[in-house]
Order: C-alpha cells, then structure tokens, then sequence
C-alpha cells in the first residue's frame, strides 16, 4: 500500500496546530447542539452532518461500538443514496479490521489516519462506501488530489482512552485532501464528538433499562394482578362453602390475607415506577396544611374501625413548598405506618410543621411523632430503602417508605427519623420531611 500524504510525518507533525479563527468560532456555534443529550442515532446524526457542512466533506460514515458482541457498527452515513446508506449500515467492523487502518504508516496526526490504498486495490464487499467505482483505478499523479480509494478516519475514543468509534471520510467537496489546519481542526472536532458520543450512549442505555423496567411493571400490574385476583375469588368461594373444619377455614382466611397484600405489593409498585418516571413533572406551590388534611382523612378512612387520633398543629399560616399532585403519598405513607406498628390499643400521633434550614436554603419540615414500636439506630439510614427485610413488618410494607423517599428526592427535599425519646428507639418515632419553602400563589 502507498503511505505517501500531503502531511509529513515527522516530531512536529505531532504537535497540536492551532485552530483558526474561522473553524473555532463555528465548532463554538455548534459544540451545544451535539452536547445535548438525546437518543444515540439522532446525536450522531447532527454529528455528521456538522462535520459535512463545517469542514465541506461530501460523504461520511460514524461507527460505534456494541459493547455486547465488541463490533463496530456503522450507525450514520451522510452523502449517500437510500440504498446505499443502507447497505453501508449493514458494515460491521472487528477491532482487529479496525488496527489495519490503524498502522503507524497511515497516521498523519493523534488518532487521525490517511489510508491510501494504492489504485485498483479495493477491499472485496465494500464497494457501497465507493461512489465512482469508475475511478478506483486511475493512477495517482498529485498528492494532494482525492483519489476514490482514499479515506480519512478520526479515532473517537473514550474518557478511559479506549476506542468507542470512529467517523470516517469518504469524499471531499473539492476532490482534495484537507491541508493540516482543517485536519487539526476535525481532530478536535471528533474529540468534541467523543464526548457527545459517550454521553448518549449511556442516555441510551438508561432508555432501554427504563423501557423494561416499564415491560416487567406491566407484566406485573397485569398478568400477575389478574391471576392474583383469580386466586382472591376462588378462596373467598371456599370460604363461602358448606362444612369447611376450623382448621381449613383458618388456612383459607390466610391465603385470603396474603393474596390482598399481593394486590397492595403490585399497587404500591407500579406507584413506584409511575413516581420514578413522573415524580419530578409539573412541580410548583402547594401548600402543606392542605395536603395534611387530606392524608389524615384518608387514613382515618382506613382505619375507621380503630381508636386513631391525630393531632395537627398547624397555626394560624400557611406554608408553601415545591411539590405536585403526589405530595399526599408522601404523608399517607408515613401515617399509615404510624397506625400500622402502634401496639396500643389507642393510637395517638402529633404533626406538626416548623421552619428547617441547610444554607441557603430553607425548608418548611413536617414533624409526625408517632407511639410505636421504634426504629433502632442501625436502621434508622437505610429505613427508606426499597428492598429492605424486616422480621416485624408484612411482607411489602417497606415499600411505601420507599415511595416516600423517591418523591421527597424528585422535590429536592430531605426526609430522615429520630427517636421521639432521644436515645431510647422503644418510646416511638419522629419521621421529618423537609420541602423547599416557595411562595403562595
């Protein structure tokens, strides 16, 4: 193969040119349209036709890894006809395909590569990268001249340094090779696109996650739900019979129980997933004393067949945060629980609101006091954590101090609980949230 290129190697061919004028200041007009993050095909589209229209490159394929099956696969072309564009996106590339272009001999800057294969020699099945297969034979008689077998390629790597893709050039606008000031130029570019590159492709991968999370949570909200519900009416039918033994009536109201706290697992899940998703759209001023009232109604509601006082100190103001329509699950949850592991036979919890602050910011924080069980300290930093196991609690029931802490996150609040006794975890529990102060409407 023919090494020659209109750029010498040499120690100064190694140095950073400086970019002028005219490139910088367009690469700064552009730089915020490929940085923004977005589905990994459409990022590596503006990409490309950047590079077309700022550096005058006639077609031009990007390649990015599959970090599964290790392959280079051409995701974008530019310049080329539909069916070609096609069939060049069939391409795949091994890393060992990748180091041929690679070799020292072809390299006319840092991670920039001048392949010139010499006329007539064309690799066998990528004819489609070629748009005058006509001209694949003529000899070369100027250096600086594009011949059709020539191609540049930008190594676009990492922030580690390893190689995640590579933007290759196929055709010039003026049948040229570019002088070293627009090399440079594409050079930094390309380093500019390495890191718009890297970041889409993790927004892609946080996509697909959610994508089958939201499948796993439809699988359980509705074939799971529904056969659960089966399950519910053919025990409550048992139930229903003629001379069922004590003993068999026992196991039945059982599984009745357990197939109910099913139905509230699969509900409080799929709450979960819709607050992940949704937990931080439409925020603006709500007004805690509101939103109190209606959680102890609905508790109340709850419990109507239980001795259950709440005593709600709200004074003569009102106080404002940064919140939305699920603001009340918060509290619902937290006073739920407050009923739920009281063992007294009268359950009797205190709310009450006061003016918390972490410089610069202030906080309204809602104190709920409750008489129950308590939360020893070894547990009191992980309570609010999704999958944790108590030997004391129903099977579920951490799952709502996990939406608790996933709303309390998307309003940029703090929640955490003390001891309603400082020092003694027995004597009951304060749960505080604490939600950015805003003004009324």
């Amino acid at each position: 193969m023919q090494s020659s290129a209109p750029i010498a190697k040499s120690a100064k061919a190694d140095r950073p040119r400086p970019i002028s004028p005219k490139f910088a200041g367009e690469m700064l007009n552009v730089v915020s349209d490929i940085m923004s993050v977005g589905h990994l095909d459409a990022v590596l589209e503006r990409i490309a036709s950047t590079v077309a229209e700022l550096f005058s490159m006639r077609a031009l394929v990007i390649a990015v890894l599959d970090p599964a099956e290790q392959l280079f696969r051409v995701r974008v072309t530019y310049g080329y006809d539909k069916e070609r564009g096609k069939k060049i996106r069939k391409f795949t590339y091994t890393h060992e395909r990748l180091r041929l272009d690679l070799e020292e001999k072809y390299r006319i800057a840092d991670d920039v590569y001048l392949v010139r294969p010499e006329p007539g020699q064309i690799i066998k099945g990528e004819e489609p990268f070629y748009i005058r297969l006509d001209r694949i034979s003529i000899p070369r008689t100027d250096p600086s001249v594009w011949h059709e077998l020539d191609y540049i390629r930008f190594v676009v790597r990492s922030r580690d340094g390893e190689p995640i893709g590579f933007l290759e050039v196929n055709e010039s606008e003026n049948d040229r090779i570019p002088d070293a000031e627009t090399i440079e130029a594409m050079r930094v570019f390309s380093g500019l696109a390495a890191v718009a590159i890297e970041n889409a492709t993790m927004f892609q991968r946080q996509v697909e996650i959610a994508q089958r999370l939201r499948f796993l949570s439809d699988i359980i909200s509705h074939d799971i739900n529904n056969c659960n519900q089966a399950v519910t009416s053919y025990v409550q039918m048992a139930l229903g019979s003629k001379g069922l033994s004590s003993k068999v009536g026992t196991y039945l109201e059982r599984a009745s129980s357990s197939a109910w706290g099913i139905s509230e697992i699969i509900q409080r899940a799929n709450k979960l997933m819709k607050i992940e998703e949704e937990g931080a759209k439409n925020l603006g001023p709500i007004e805690l004393g509101e939103i109190l009232r209606e959680s102890i109604a609905e508790v109340q509601r709850n419990n109507a067949d239980a001795s259950v006082k709440f005593d709600l100190k709200l004074g003569d103001r009102r106080y404002f945060v940064l919140g939305n329509e699920l603001a009340d699950e918060i509290f619902t949850n937290i006073l739920e629980n407050a009923v739920d592991y009281d063992p007294h036979d009268d359950v009797s919890v205190e709310i009450s609101v006061g003016v918390f602050t972490v410089e610069p910011r202030r906080y309204w924080c809602v104190s709920i006091a409750d008489n129950g069980i308590g939360i020893p300290d070894s547990k009191k930093n992980i309570v609010f954590g999704r999958f944790q196991e108590t030997t004391d609690r129903p099977p579920g029931s951490g799952l709502g101090l996990s939406i608790v802490r996933a709303i309390v996150d998307a309003y940029h609040g703090i929640v955490w609980v003390e001891d309603r006794v400082p020092g003694d975890p027995s004597k009951g529990s304060i749960f505080r949230v604490a939600l950015p102060m805003v003004s009324g409407k």
